[in-house]
């Protein structure tokens, strides 16, 4: 559903499309630019500290650019009868919702920990829609997601509370939407799935050295994502038909996004093995260093899904697995891996006991099988049959108190999705 497009910037579309090819071993994740320079945000906002602003064209290609107003139903199709959705929790997770996926991006404005000047944060969100087709989206003129429909109106929430919530961290040099066919599985089945672009590590901005900032950055990103969504307005269309339910919510991540879900969940960092290398030739301050001795655990987050990547013991240390083995006992994760992506999910796995971690290593996934796939010996159609699948499954879970037969055998292994999933969990 992801395909390169004709871009402004020639450059960016060779890069992306030279990356849509999966490398077995360990890669830096392969994305579009979806960087926001500020230039791009409105001139009224820029006096606010903390400010939550809505930029609904701002990623549209130049034939399908719309203004906010421009977001009438004519520009969608719509199916002749609503179906009745009923219980959603009576949804089978291994397959498709009844759900289509409207898209939106907002900027949000916010100061970190540790910081003095304000931090610009483009926001993701996908939702589900009963339109059947409408304007694509397209990923700052690079990748056009044909699937996503911008702007849609969005449907009533399925669920009796709102909508429940999915936030998704990015891949080094990623964007908010490479993993995008999870945030339209989600979708399809009437959760709403938000993720923040880390500015300063985009495909586009991302410097090098890489900036040592960014480690503790990276979770205030998405703890700063659900606080953007709670601060839109009563008339905002999401908002006017129910709930975001952030009180209790799902967070995943891509690669570098593991090391987003680890330290959101309540890894502390070793401040003395990051100190040699928090130096000034990688941008980090000494505000840098008090913000490193801070804790980043999210109460909102209730459970984790850390995909193609392993818990860091060079920023976290001996001390850092003890926050996490002694903090998290009652903290779920869902760890996922690919057989052609040595990554060291089985570290992962032996280091972090006794916390509660299940483990599925897909035959033949490759780095990118979690992201924009086109790995050369799994098909993408498999992303949504076992990465979503398992994914909803667990949030259902977790997030939802979900006790369903279809979940509970999903998750046990007692009604496999595929021959190519190997289930370790405690």
């Amino acid at each position: 559903m992801l395909a390169c497009v004709s871009p402004s910037r020639p450059l960016f579309l060779a890069l992306t499309c030279s990356l849509l090819a999966c490398s077995p071993s360990p890669q830096p994740d392969a994305a579009a630019d979806t960087g926001v320079s500020l230039q791009d945000v409105p001139a009224d906002a820029t006096d606010a500290t903390d400010a939550t602003i809505p930029m609904d064209a701002m990623d549209a290609s130049a034939e399908d650019s719309a203004s906010p107003q421009d977001t009438g139903a004519s520009r969608y199709t719509f199916p002749d009868a609503i179906p009745m959705v009923g219980d959603p929790s009576a949804l089978d997770p291994r397959v498709r919702g009844p759900f289509r996926t409207g898209y939106r991006v907002i900027m949000h404005r916010y100061t970190p920990r540790g910081a003095s000047a304000p931090r610009m944060l483009p926001v993701h969100i996908w939702y589900p829609t009963w339109a059947l087709t409408g304007p694509a989206v397209t990923y700052q003129f690079i990748v056009m997601d044909r699937a996503s429909f911008r702007d849609a109106p969005p449907a009533p929430p399925a669920h009796a509370m709102g909508y429940p919530v999915h936030v998704f961290s990015h891949g080094d040099r990623g964007f908010g939407g490479t993993t995008a066919f999870l945030s339209r599985y989600f979708a399809s089945h009437g959760w709403v799935t938000i993720a923040p672009d880390h500015l300063g590590n985009t495909i586009s901005d991302t410097p090098s050295p890489r900036p040592y900032a960014l480690y503790h950055l990276r979770s205030q990103d998405v703890s700063a994502a659900l606080d953007a969504i709670d601060a839109l307005p009563m008339t905002d269309p999401l908002k006017q038909l129910g709930a975001l339910r952030t009180a209790r919510t799902v967070l995943s991540g891509h690669s570098f996004g593991t090391h987003t879900v680890w330290s959101s969940a309540g890894a502390t960092f070793d401040v003395e093995r990051i100190r040699p290398n928090c130096t000034a030739a990688n941008a980090c301050t000494p505000e840098d260093m008090t913000a490193f001795a801070m804790n980043y655990r999210d109460p909102r987050f209730v459970a984790g899904i850390p995909m193609a990547g392993s818990i860091n013991r060079s920023l976290f240390g001996p001390m850092g697995h003890e926050s996490v083995t002694a903090m998290m006992r009652t903290f779920p994760m869902l760890a996922m891996s690919g057989t052609a992506d040595p990554v060291g999910a089985e570290s992962q796995y032996d280091t972090t006991a006794p916390m509660p971690l299940s483990w599925i290593d897909i035959r033949g996934g490759c780095h990118q099988f979690f992201a924009i796939g086109a790995c050369s010996d799994i098909p993408d159609a498999d992303q949504d049959r076992i990465v979503g699948a398992w994914a909803l499954a667990f949030a259902r879970r977790h997030v939802l108190d979900d006790g369903t037969m279809a979940v509970r055998t999903l998750l046990d292994g007692s009604a496999p999705v595929s021959d190519r999933v190997t289930l370790r969990s405690r």
